[in-house]
């Protein structure tokens, strides 16, 4: 019982990451930002380790809602330079 009840809100947040990020103009907007400000597509360079560690944290949470969106490339690549892509 507790497994299907958490396998369903699993479901509900996953349902509603793609809704927002993907069908609405707002959540493209700062899906987009993120995409940028995480530093997703820049090479890391010399930090100090707390800002690598920062960094790391912030592509994370980037990487995270692609897996959740379920995106390949080529669509994080049209997102990123302003194209809209086909969520279906």
């Amino acid at each position: 019982m507790v497994k299907s009840t958490q396998n369903k809100v699993q479901a509900e947040i996953m349902q509603a990451y793609r809704e927002i990020f993907l069908h609405t103009p707002q959540g493209q907007v700062i899906f987009k930002d993120m995409l940028k400000s995480s530093g997703l597509f820049n090479i890391s360079g010399h930090q100090t380790d707390s800002a690598l560690q920062h960094m790391e944290g912030g592509r994370d949470m980037v990487r995270r809602i692609i897996t959740i969106l379920a995106l390949d490339e080529d669509q994080i690549t049209r997102i990123a330079i302003g194209d809209t892509i086909n969520a279906e």
